[in-house]
């Protein structure tokens, strides 16, 4: 089904520039590793960031054919404002919340640090928002948040820990899998009602070689990939 899929595509691209009829996806930064894997060889270029600002600009009319969200509030926004086609949307994976650190340190002494944390901006950025929402009902967030450094995108926030700038952070399971310089120290239990998804859809004005690159995201192929970089599927 895969070869057919990559074949399928070959034809449509064979008669056109490759770099004018690329499939345009904008993506949550937290899926950088595993979608880069999973588009390898594809026509295609990807644009990460955070969720919202990402929803924001297919709103305003960036030429983004594939949607790809850290969450279902920033999907829910581009479908009310008829952005995306809400009949090709699909919520693809999960993920979890993890606190980890530049040093491999108990949790009890994390908290009774006064190191700074950084997670993604708690008004906007999915991994930001999650993170307060996790936080507060575990009872850590009052002990947090005046140590908090908000960033626009999970994958900033790990940077900061990988690099030794900043000692701790709040961010998705599959992005502490993906940089080795950082230590997990603590695992957040999901919250029934505010599970981590990751949906993704084909925006209003999507070109027609978008579909077949939708079917590779959603595949057993794609899935095992995803599987291997620390995502779930819901």
């Amino acid at each position: 089904m895969i070869r057919r899929v990559f074949i399928a595509l070959a034809f449509c691209l064979a008669a056109l520039p490759v770099r004018a009829e690329d499939v345009v996806i904008f993506a949550a930064s937290s899926l950088k590793t595993a979608l880069d894997e999973v588009t390898e060889g594809l026509p295609v270029r990807i644009s990460y960031g955070g969720s919202g600002l990402l929803a924001r600009q297919i709103m305003q009319g960036a030429p983004a054919d594939i949607f790809f969200s850290a969450n279902e509030v920033w999907m829910d926004a581009a479908q009310e404002a008829g952005a995306i086609r809400p009949e090709s949307r699909v919520e693809l994976l999960s993920n979890a919340l993890v606190i980890v650190g530049h040093e491999a340190v108990p949790f009890e002494d994390m908290l009774a640090s006064d190191g700074r944390v950084a997670t993604g901006l708690v008004a906007s950025v999915p991994v930001g928002i999650y993170a307060k929402a996790y936080l507060e009902r575990a009872d850590h967030w009052d002990t947090i948040a005046p140590r908090l450094v908000e960033t626009d995108s999970a994958r900033a926030a790990l940077a900061l820990v990988a690099r030794g700038e900043v000692p701790f952070a709040v961010v998705y399971a599959s992005d502490a899998a993906a940089e080795l310089a950082v230590h997990v120290i603590h695992a957040l239990p999901e919250l029934p009602d505010l599970p981590i998804r990751y949906p993704v859809a084909l925006t209003a004005n999507a070109k027609p070689e978008a579909e077949a690159v939708m079917e590779v995201l959603q595949s057993d192929t794609a899935r095992a990939v995803y599987a291997v970089h620390g995502f779930g599927v819901p």
